[in-house]
């Protein structure tokens, strides 16, 4: 079964690394911080807690507003989202992730069980947690740490699992439909 989702992100949030230890890639630069230009798409299965494996696509989009004019088509047929920021959320980043729902998820009818937000604690040593901004209380929100990255695989997943739960539940429905038609 394959599976399409979109990782959208305030910049410098950790996004691609969090990508790359997803998809068991690796990060051939030199440490410095480069933001991701439109999208990097990575293929890789995912598997999941019932044994399933999933063939994941997932597509790993820069969030600076200059690629504003792709997002459109680069949200199109995505079954889920998932908005990655740092922890200590600042309110510009909060106002960003607004933003970026609206635009992903809102826009192409994404449920909020098909969305989530990975808040990345980037230092480790930080207590600070921002708050998530309240238009997205309801969709569900992990905290993940690359540093151990013990979580990061189960979050994952139960996003994965999710959507794939609303997909099935929509075919349901259409299938339904098209049979009460005849």
């Amino acid at each position: 079964k394959q599976w399409y989702q979109r990782r959208v992100r305030a910049p410098h949030s950790g996004k691609t690394t969090l990508a790359n230890y997803l998809a068991d890639a690796t990060d051939s630069t030199s440490g410095e911080y480069h933001p991701t230009a439109g999208v990097r798409i990575l293929e890789f299965a995912c598997n999941l807690p019932d044994s399933k494996s999933v063939d994941v696509e997932l597509w790993d989009c820069g969030g600076n507003p200059q690629n504003e004019s792709c997002w459109p088509a680069i949200a199109r047929g995505a079954a889920a989202l998932i908005l990655v920021a740092n922890s200590d959320i600042p309110d510009t980043e909060s106002q960003f992730l607004e933003m970026l729902y609206l635009r992903f998820a809102a826009q192409h009818s994404l449920k909020e069980s098909q969305c989530a937000v990975f808040l990345n604690q980037i230092d480790a040593n930080s207590e600070k947690v921002g708050k998530v901004p309240a238009m997205l209380t309801k969709v569900p929100h992990e905290m993940i740490s690359m540093e151990n990255g013990s979580n990061v695989h189960a979050a994952f997943c139960r996003v994965v699992s999710a959507a794939l739960n609303a997909q099935s539940e929509e075919w349901r429905k259409g299938e339904n439909q098209i049979l009460s038609v005849q």
